[in-house]
C-alpha cells in the first residue's frame, strides 16, 4: 500500500470511529434524557416506584415565599435539616434539585428515596459523615455508601458522583447505587409513572405524581357532619400536582377517576369543602378570599382543581392564627 492510500485508509478509520463514538454519545444521552421535570439522573430510581415528586431548589430559594417565611420552621423540613447536619451541605449553595420517590411496599421499604442533585465535595461530605461516628463507610461497585441508624430504622446515603447523592432505606439505596454503577435506568421501565411525569407543566417549582397503587393510601371515606352518614369516595386512578411560588402561590391538581360519574362525585366533595370555608367567612373574612382562590372543574374522568393564593392573604391568615384566644391552637 503506497503512502497516499495509507493516509486515506487511516482518515477513513478515524472518521468511522468518530461517527461511532458520536452515535454512542447520542444513544447514552437519549437514555438519560430528562422526562418532563424529572432530570435524566432520576431514571436510576427503582422501576417499582409508585409516586415521585420534585422541587426545583433554585426556584424555591428565589421565590417570594422563601424570602417572606425563611425563618419559619416549616421552611426547613426535618429531613433537610438532618441532611445538612450530617453532610455539611448548604441548601442554597450546594443543591439544585431534590427528587423524592416511593412505593407502596410494606415495612421499611415504604419509606421514600431522596435523590439530591447539585455540586458536592465528596471528601468533605465523607469526612462530615464519619465525624463522631455519624455513619459507617463502605464501598459497593465503586460507590461510597454511609449507613447509619435513625428513628425510621437502617438508612444509607450513597455518594454517586460530584453532582448526585441518594439517601433512604439501605436496601433501596444499594439498588440505586448498583444501577448507577452499571449505567442502568430502571425507572424507564415504568411507563405509567413516566407518562404522568411527562404531563407535568414545564417550569414548575414543585411537582408530584402518583399512580393508582399510591392512591390506595388516601382515605376511602370522609366522616359525615352533624350525625350524617360517612360519604364514600370513588378511588383515584392517578394524581398529578404542580405548583409555582412566584408572583403568588399557584397550584394545579389533576385527579383521574374511574369514569365521568366518579369524577363528578369527587368534584362535588371538593366543592363542598370550599363551601364550608365560605360559610365560616362571617367570622373569618379571610376564608372567603381563600375559598374564592379555588376553582374546581371536570373534564370527562378528570377532576381539575386550581388555586391562586396571594401572599397577602397568607399573611392575613397567619395574623388571625396568632390572635386566637388563649388555649385554642392555631390549627
Amino acid at each position: 500500500m503506497n503512502r497516499s492510500r495509507l493516509v486515506l485508509f487511516v482518515s477513513v478509520v478515524i472518521v468511522a470511529l468518530g461517527t461511532i463514538a458520536g452515535l454512542g454519545v447520542l444513544w447514552l444521552d437519549s437514555a438519560r434524557a430528562d422526562v418532563g421535570p424529572l432530570p435524566g439522573e432520576g431514571l436510576v430510581l427503582p422501576a417499582e416506584t409508585r409516586f415521585v415528586g420534585g422541587v426545583n431548589v433554585k426556584r424555591f430559594i428565589a421565590s417570594p415565599m422563601f424570602a417572606r417565611y425563611t425563618d419559619r420552621e416549616g421552611m426547613h423540613p426535618k429531613a433537610m435539616r438532618d441532611l445538612e447536619e450530617k453532610t455539611g451541605l448548604d441548601l442554597a449553595r450546594d443543591i439544585d434539585q431534590i427528587v423524592v420517590a416511593g412505593s407502596r411496599e410494606g415495612g421499611p421499604k415504604s419509606r421514600p428515596l431522596v435523590l439530591v442533585l447539585g455540586r458536592f465535595d465528596l471528601d468533605k461530605i465523607g469526612g462530615n459523615l464519619q465525624t463522631e461516628g455519624k455513619a459507617n463507610p463502605r464501598t459497593q461497585e465503586g460507590v461510597t455508601l454511609f449507613s447509619y441508624a435513625d428513628a425510621s430504622g437502617s438508612s444509607t446515603m450513597a455518594l454517586l458522583n460530584e453532582s448526585m447523592l441518594v439517601f433512604g432505606p439501605t436496601d433501596r439505596v444499594e439498588a440505586v447505587a448498583a444501577s448507577h454503577a452499571q449505567g442502568a435506568t430502571p425507572l424507564s421501565e415504568n411507563a405509567g409513572i413516566l407518562a404522568l411525569v411527562e404531563s407535568v407543566k414545564p417550569g414548575s417549582t414543585f411537582w408530584m405524581v402518583g399512580d393508582r397503587t399510591a392512591m390506595e393510601a388516601l382515605p376511602s371515606a370522609i366522616p359525615g357532619q352533624g350525625g350524617s352518614a360517612a360519604m364514600n369516595l370513588p378511588p383515584l386512578q392517578s394524581l398529578t400536582l404542580t405548583g409555582d411560588l412566584d408572583p403568588q402561590i399557584s397550584l394545579a391538581l389533576t385527579g383521574v377517576a374511574a369514569d365521568e360519574t366518579a369524577a363528578t362525585k369527587l368534584a362535588d366533595v371538593v366543592r363542598g369543602f370550599v363551601a364550608l370555608m365560605t360559610l365560616q367567612a362571617s367570622q373569618k373574612p379571610e376564608l372567603q378570599q381563600l375559598a374564592s382562590a379555588f376553582n374546581v372543574t371536570t373534564e370527562a374522568d378528570r377532576v381539575l382543581v386550581s388555586a391562586r393564593i396571594p401572599y397577602e392573604l397568607l399573611d392575613a391568615l397567619q395574623a388571625k392564627k396568632q390572635e386566637g384566644p388563649v388555649g385554642v391552637t392555631p390549627e
